[in-house]
């Protein structure tokens, strides 16, 4: 019995440190290849004025967009800070590099993950940049509460569902017709798109008409329609999502701009949210003495 135990406890335990090594040895060989630009970041003295850089990129790797394309944008910027998309406890992890559950599960997950190993080499080659979080602290609470990834997506395919069986009024159907339109457009942009492509103004228009079809122009069909009737309870918490937490974020990161004057900042995003950000933080901009740059 013992010797089964033993076994049982062996060869995951195994597993799991072979996965960890191994993830560990390609970071570590990412962090330390020098074939990309290094320069190093301004010196404070230089900075003479709070500079605020949206910076919007992919969570994994595509066709189009790799590591070393971010890694290149960040530093022709050479930030003296870092916000990064996620909250106090977890990137103080990332920092120390202690962050083992999500070592493991980047060690499993298919895709190669673009923005922690992209700051760990921009920390190793600029080690007087400092890396802070400024993602809504209760973002996970929240999707627990109304399981909101599972739910949001079946609320939104059911509606979609509904145009396609021609059961929709023409109106609730014209306005899914051109939310598919729309999406089909964001999604044949996505596959080929540089970071350069997604850090623009005109790509931030259309994920901004993108998002008032997914938080409000659809889920008010559902609002209506019996057949989504069952979803009534949850449709408020899917409409607030998008702007709780954005403006959550948004006050998150002015709380790290008061408390770093006069620095070069990074804000990296997932670029779904890069125009609401820059939207919303341009409202602040004389209050708290910074200005939003756009490359």
């Amino acid at each position: 019995m013992k010797k089964v135990l033993f076994a049982l406890l062996f060869v995951p335990l195994t597993l799991i440190i072979g996965a960890l090594t191994k993830h560990n040895f390609e970071l570590n060989n990412y962090i330390s290849n020098d074939t990309v630009n290094t320069q190093k970041i301004k010196t404070k003295y230089q900075i003479q004025t709070t500079e605020v850089h949206i910076v919007g990129t992919v969570h994994f790797e595509t066709d189009s967009i790799k590591r070393h394309d971010l890694y290149n944008y960040i530093n022709s910027i050479r930030p003296t800070v870092i916000l990064y998309e996620g909250t106090a406890g977890p990137v103080r992890r990332i920092v120390k590099r202690t962050d083992y559950l999500l070592q493991l599960w980047y060690a499993f997950k298919k895709g190669t993950k673009m923005e922690r190993a992209v700051v760990l080499k921009y920390l190793k080659n600029n080690p007087d940049c400092v890396l802070l979080p400024y993602e809504w602290e209760l973002r996970d609470q929240y999707h627990r509460k109304h399981k909101l990834r599972k739910k949001s997506k079946k609320l939104i395919n059911e509606i979609i569902q509904l145009s396609r069986e021609k059961l929709l009024t023409e109106t609730q159907s014209n306005t899914i017709q051109q939310f598919l339109k729309l999406n089909n457009a964001i999604i044949k942009m996505d596959q080929g798109a540089t970071i350069a492509d997604i850090n623009k103004t005109s790509t931030d228009s259309l994920l901004k008409m993108r998002q008032s079809y997914i938080y409000e122009k659809i889920p008010e069909i559902g609002k209506v329609r019996k057949e989504t009737s069952n979803y009534l309870n949850f449709i408020p918490a899917h409409m607030s999502y998008w702007d709780i937490r954005n403006k959550a974020m948004v006050q998150n990161i002015l709380k790290q701009i008061e408390a770093n004057p006069n620095e070069i900042i990074v804000v990296l995003n997932g670029y779904y949210h890069r125009y609401y950000l820059i939207e919303e933080l341009k409202k602040y901009e004389k209050a708290y003495k910074f200005s939003i740059k756009e490359m």
